[in-house]
């Protein structure tokens, strides 16, 4: 999954190196707001590691890396820093870098700490402010070691070398990526034997340095450093991945926060994840014993009811309770509230003798306990409501309802009467 570098990121950057008194400013003009900073330093102690795993979350990488290194790091003298290089939905491939932890500590030091500062102006004086409070003291720092930046100058396949006051140190590169990391003491080799040792390396691998950029920090012009910043701008525009790369106990400690903070909040998703299927469970089972118990109540009310009204009947019984009804206003010689049937047709037949002109059919009785509901028809809209008021001295209440024009019958209506 290829990057892509933001320019604009870098706008307000500033870019340091080390020097014996602290650090010197390599940007050619300071931004009105510095938001970050880059430190190049020559580090002495650094192994590097390429890595391949079949996942690209880099919490899962720095884990795997852990279980790797760990029978060489099991003191806890040394830190990792893995950087990304080639990144898919599923895989993840890159290198990793191994930092001596008294190193990381002497430079989180520096940073924070009193240091002197030269800016790339002042070269030639060399003039030095000895009390000067530290310039990355209070903002966000990274830390590369020097020669990876120069990446660019060799096209990702060669020898980059840094040459300062007091340090050689070089990164060898394959395929945009770095696969050996070597520091000297000046005072013990030079430039020419350092790109020598590489040589007879790669010789004995049957393999050719490649092209070689060498950036001698102390020229006497400073024209290097002048040209360094845009060529870290142009390494970062070909190499994306480099801008991961961060060898600073800010770094680490951002990173041991962020996998604390995803372990603790994975742990509190484990835990509500089974105290929801606890819950589930609880209200499935419980559902399960409602539904059966109504299952049952169901079952029992329709043995009573064939044991004591019809015990040759088979089959589900939908309604028990409203047949046993029936069957007992039955017995009792009583359809509705207490009337017996005869008088209820009576009162409807009169009804219609004391309007002999309401033009109304009755299509269905239906007999309640507390009433009876009619069904009817009539050819126009208004006898409906005529036939509601015929039963108001009759009946407590009667209800008009569900009046319809039907095509063909004319309109038609149910009315409830309550008793």
């Amino acid at each position: 999954m290829p990057r892509r570098f933001k320019p604009q990121k870098y706008e307000n950057t500033v870019f340091f190196r080390t020097v014996e008194s602290g650090f010197e400013r390599i940007s050619q003009e300071a931004p009105k707001r510095t938001k970050n900073a880059v430190l190049l330093t020559p580090l002495k102690s650094v192994a590097i590691s390429p890595f391949a795993f079949p996942f690209n979350n880099i919490l899962r990488v720095r884990e795997a890396l852990k279980l790797q290194a760990l029978p060489y790091a099991s003191g806890g003298e040394m830190e990792l820093f893995p950087a990304v290089v080639e990144k898919t939905s599923r895989s993840s491939g890159g290198v990793v870098w191994f930092v001596p932890c008294a190193e990381l500590d002497a430079i989180a030091s520096m940073i924070a700490g009193k240091s002197g500062v030269n800016d790339n102006e002042e070269i030639d004086s060399g003039a030095r402010d000895e009390g000067a409070v530290s310039p990355l003291s209070g903002i966000e720092t990274k830390v590369w070691p020097a020669p990876l930046s120069l990446v660019s100058k060799v096209h990702g396949e060669g020898l980059t070398v840094w040459v300062d006051e007091r340090d050689i140190c070089s990164i060898l590169w394959r395929g945009g990526a770095p696969v050996l990391y070597r520091w000297k003491p000046r005072v013990n080799i030079g430039v020419e034997a350092e790109i020598k040792w590489f040589s007879a390396f790669c010789e004995s691998k049957s393999e050719e340095v490649g092209e070689v950029f060498v950036l001698d920090a102390t020229d006497s012009d400073g024209a290097s450093l002048l040209s360094l910043p845009e060529i870290i701008r142009e390494s970062l525009s070909l190499y994306p991945w480099i801008d991961e790369v961060n060898l600073s106990l800010g770094a680490l400690d951002s990173a041991l926060t962020l996998e604390q903070t995803v372990r603790k909040l994975s742990l509190a998703a484990c835990w509500l994840l089974v105290m929801g299927l606890f819950v589930l469970t609880g209200n499935a089972i419980r559902w399960y014993e409602a539904r059966r118990g109504i299952d049952d109540m169901r079952d029992k009310s329709s043995e009573m009811y064939r044991a004591v009204f019809d015990p040759s009947r088979t089959g589900r019984i939908p309604d028990p309770l409203g047949l046993a009804r029936s069957k007992i206003a039955e017995l009792k010689g009583e359809d509705t509230a207490g009337r017996p049937i005869n008088q209820v047709f009576d009162e409807l037949g009169g009804i219609f003798k004391q309007n002999p002109s309401m033009d109304v059919t009755i299509d269905s009785v239906r007999f309640t306990l507390e009433g009876v509901d009619y069904t009817g028809s009539t050819s126009d809209a208004a006898t409906p409501q005529e036939f509601q008021n015929a039963w108001a001295d009759i009946a407590g209440n009667a209800l008009l309802q569900n009046v319809q024009n039907a095509p063909g019958v004319g309109y038609r209506f149910d009315l409830t009467v309550k008793w």
